[in-house]
């Protein structure tokens, strides 16, 4: 009896190593087949991820839809997020991202579009770009009346730090009249930046100190002067927020 059982004890089954491949043949045909579904990944779900992400970050641009064409900043307007404060920390990503919530804050979409030309940012800082023609008469410095409000909400951000402000004036390339009151671009873009910012010393009280003038005429367009509709384009205000010091000359 005991020699029978111990016969049956040392048994070796010699097929055992069957039932190790079976495991890796499966793990391996999982392994495609998760490679191949993220290969051909559904494209209308991607946008949604991606869509869902930027609304609960705040990234979503200027005229972002979703799927069914609504407004994606509608959605972010209703959310009521809180400006907060203008940060003290970070760079001119940071800053870009706090003004154009600022912006979107103060102003409507249309107001946007007709005065506000562009943020963005670079190494130095981030650029509001005023709409010339939303600001000025053609050939003239003086503020319109009806720019005031949008100048208002700007220098309401502004003053929400204590960051160096450079205001930069720039026009098209299209000459100046014999009988005109300036003697070329060069005086209209600089005394277009310099009433910009006497605006913002004597109706909002900020330190002169914090800003400089510049013109830059017709020699930084953004566009080729093609047509009425770049150099309207050109024909801009921007001002300059700057983040990092050490990378400005004046």
């Amino acid at each position: 009896m005991s020699q029978k059982r111990k016969k049956h004890e040392e048994h070796v089954n010699h097929e055992r190593w069957l039932v190790s491949y079976a495991d890796f043949i499966t793990l391996l045909f999982a392994f495609f087949v998760v490679m191949y579904a993220t290969s051909n990944a559904n494209e209308n779900k991607q946008k949604d991820f991606e869509q869902s992400i930027k609304l609960n970050f705040h990234l979503v641009g200027k005229g972002g839809t979703d799927q069914n064409g609504n407004a994606i900043d509608a959605a972010i307007a209703e959310l009521d997020i809180p400006v907060g404060n203008f940060p003290k920390k970070g760079g001119p990503v940071e800053a870009a991202d706090y003004i154009e919530r600022a912006l979107n804050k103060a102003m409507s979409k249309e107001d946007q579009k007709k005065d506000i030309q562009d943020v963005y940012h670079d190494s130095v800082g981030v650029r509001v770009s005023l709409t010339a023609s939303s600001f000025f008469t053609p050939g003239s410095s003086k503020l319109r009346l009806s720019s005031l409000p949008a100048l208002e909400k700007v220098a309401a951000i502004i003053g929400a730090s204590n960051k160096r402000i450079i205001i930069e004036g720039h026009t098209d390339d299209t000459p100046i009249a014999p009988d005109a009151q300036y003697p070329s671009n060069w005086e209209l873009a600089g005394d277009r930046a310099s009433a910009v910012v006497r605006y913002m010393i004597k109706y909002h009280n900020l330190d002169p100190k914090r800003f400089v003038a510049i013109s830059y005429g017709d020699q930084k367009p953004i566009v080729p002067n093609d047509s009425e509709e770049h150099k309207a384009m050109n024909r801009r205000i921007e001002i300059l927020i700057v983040t990092d010091n050490s990378k400005v000359g004046i």
